[in-house]
């Protein structure tokens, strides 16, 4: 059975609305960007601590408090045993299998956790800022390409995908931490016509609205 024609045309000025706005939408996103910033690891934890494998208890998400005690008696005495109510049903950094370090309370630390039901055991070692930077930074010449072209130019460059970042390198001795960034000014050349054609396409898509919406109303009437 057809739809009316009314129904049609009420259908069509749907989607043809809804693609106009979805294009607007998108259009207007650009591509993300790498940054890479120079840092110290004796002095600038946090730009360490953006490395994937490290959670960053001090400047992040903080663990409960039970967490927290906890992993200060392992910091101290190297290991702890104990339970902790509700520890394999709450998010905790121990439980997340792509950390490996944490930085607590201006302290690196190496730690393995297992975490069942309300058992939980923490090993935990601490590490000097210099030798975790050492264990995960890469070499400039090993660093993925659009990596080596933040570092060596000191421009944001589009971040093309997961192969293309690098998140800590090293240099000579100095040391670099790349991280996502907006999308680089200017990056895309039809960034700008995309815009515009996006600005284009929402009051075109307000007019069909209005433009439709008498149509509709006058046909009605004359039904």
């Amino acid at each position: 059975m057809s739809l009316p024609s009314s129904h049609r045309a009420t259908l069509g000025l749907v989607v043809l609305v809804l693609a106009l706005l979805t294009f607007t939408v998108v259009g207007i996103a650009g591509t993300p960007s790498l940054s890479a910033t120079e840092f110290d690891p004796g002095t600038d934890h946090g730009e360490l601590a953006t490395a994937p494998s490290v959670h960053d208890a001090d400047n992040g998400s903080p663990p409960a408090d039970e967490i927290r005690d906890a992993f200060e008696v392992a910091a101290t005495d190297g290991y702890y045993e104990g339970t902790i109510d509700n520890a394999s049903g709450t998010y905790s950094f121990i439980r997340d299998d792509r950390y490996e370090f944490v930085l607590v309370d201006g302290a690196f630390y190496e730690f393995e956790a297992d975490v069942d039901g309300e058992s939980v055991v923490i090993e935990a070692e601490e590490r000097t800022p210099e030798s975790l930077a050492d264990e995960l930074a890469v070499s400039l010449e090993n660093a993925a390409e659009p990596t080596r072209e933040a570092i060596e130019t000191g421009d944001p460059v589009e971040y093309p995908g997961s192969d293309g970042l690098t998140p800590i390198v090293v240099d000579d001795g100095t040391y670099y931490a790349v991280t996502l960034g907006p999308p680089k000014h200017g990056s895309n050349p039809l960034s700008g016509g995309v815009v515009l054609f996006s600005a284009g396409a929402l009051v075109v898509a307000i007019a069909a609205l209005t433009v439709g919406g008498c149509w509709l109303r006058r046909r009605r009437q004359a039904d």
